[in-house]
């Protein structure tokens, strides 16, 4: 403390903003063009839920169909069309109505990835067909890339006990590394379940939207992306609610802010029990169903504040993938204890001496059994309804794709730019 009272507040010596006022600029012209496409947008969901439901379309297709819309972003469009689908699909595949197509791993997974995003239980146990004698994947499908990235992208849906999936991205990982194809590429970086569906959906490129949706427009495709941004006023007797987790939250600070000046380094379960509050995630969560009328209910800020377990999962991720990106660089501007000092300090404790490399692998796999957490709430039957689930899901990709190569939130660098130009400036691409 200076003289006079005043506090030496520390800086983190950010760099200047990089947008300007590119977002604050408006052309009402934008809002007359997409407001004329109304009536060929409601043609045209009209001809997208035909090829939904229509006969005589065969699985594979219609996986593709389904693929192709939730990539897109517009699934909430269609969502009885989906579920009337999804429904039908599940229930052949419950009752084994398929038989060749079950030899196809490309088909298989798709089935899987599909199914169980939407959070229909279906076994994994039908990937044991594609093992040999001796229990590993056939070597065979090493040259089936489509059929590969199809299970790699499958296999980040996995919960506990699901040891075939944990072999089933190493497997593919493996093999999948010697190609040049740059959806290959993309995924082995991001995996689709884990990216932010607005950014994933500027790929698979690979989607070929005009053979998918041959009933798409450039401008119409453009108009979805539009109109999914829209974000409603909240409804601000429910932002009430958000002033008890606020105190709480703050009293969290306080905890870290006494830590810091006295040179405290916390064991690692003083630590988390206040860093999951610190890290902001449950309360962004409760801030994030404002405006969902006629979903969230007292019940739904009840469930929140319940501490649940995907709730508790996705703060998992939040909290320490931003300790392994950032806290190098929060040290040396003088912060409190990261996960990183107070796992190391915990095994010093304990006589045990550990590399931070070493510190990092155990913290990713703590990450890897929240997403497995995250996974199975996601499994129907629900707790709550499934839109609530959406947001805490959505939130742990933020982390993923955020803290992927670095702290990008903190430092802004070329990826984080071209996402967030990809979602905001760039027009979409057919």
């Amino acid at each position: 403390m200076s003289e006079g009272g005043d506090f030496n507040r520390r800086t983190a010596n950010y760099h200047p903003n990089i947008w300007g006022d590119r977002f604050i600029n408006y052309n009402a012209e934008d809002e007359i063009y997409h407001g004329a496409q109304s009536q060929e947008i409601e043609e045209l969901k009209e001809e997208v839920r035909r090829e939904l439901l229509g006969s005589g379309v065969d699985s594979l297709s219609r996986l593709k169909l389904i693929d192709a819309i939730l990539r897109l972003g517009v699934g909430y469009q269609f969502e009885r069309e989906l579920e009337e689908a999804l429904q039908n699909l599940y229930d052949a595949f419950s009752n084994h109505f398929y038989n060749i197509e079950d030899n196809d791993l490309y088909h298989v997974a798709l089935r899987f990835r599909i199914l169980r995003q939407r959070g229909y239980k279906v076994s994994c146990d039908i990937f044991n067909k594609f093992k040999d004698g001796k229990g590993n994947f056939k070597e065979s499908l090493k040259i089936d890339v489509s059929g590969m990235l199809s299970l790699y992208e499958a296999a980040h849906l996995g919960v506990h006990g699901e040891d075939i999936l944990d072999e089933a991205i190493a497997f593919t990982t493996a093999h999948l590394q010697s190609s040049m194809a740059p959806q290959v590429i993309h995924a082995l970086r991001q995996p689709l379940y884990k990216g932010l569906p607005r950014i994933e959906a500027r790929w698979w490129k690979d989607l070929d939207f005009a053979r998918k949706l041959p009933f798409a427009r450039d401008r119409v495709v453009e108009c979805y992306f539009w109109i999914v941004g829209v974000y409603f006023e909240p409804q601000y007797s429910l932002a009430r609610k958000l002033l008890t987790k606020m105190k709480i939250l703050v009293h969290g600070y306080h905890d870290e802010s006494k830590w810091f000046h006295n040179n405290y380094v916390p064991t690692m379960e003083e630590y988390m029990r206040v860093s999951l509050v610190t890290s902001g995630y449950s309360m962004l969560t409760a801030a994030s169903f404002l405006g969902m009328d006629g979903v969230v209910t007292k019940e739904a800020f009840d469930w929140v504040s319940g501490k649940p377990k995907i709730i508790r999962a996705s703060t998992i991720i939040g909290r320490l993938m931003d300790d392994i990106k950032s806290h190098k660089f929060e040290q040396e501007r003088g912060h409190a204890a990261s996960a990183i000092e107070c796992y190391m300090k915990e095994k010093e404790r304990e006589g045990v001496s550990v590399t931070e490399q070493e510190v990092h692998e155990e913290l990713y796999k703590k990450v890897g059994d929240a997403w497995k957490d995250i996974n199975e709430e996601c499994l129907m039957p629900t707790e709550v309804p499934r839109p609530l689930l959406m947001r805490v899901l959505n939130l742990s990709r933020v982390i993923d794709v955020i803290y992927k190569e670095g702290d990008g939130y903190t430092h802004v660098g070329q990826v984080m730019k071209d996402n967030i130009a990809s979602v905001l400036i760039h027009p979409v691409a057919i």
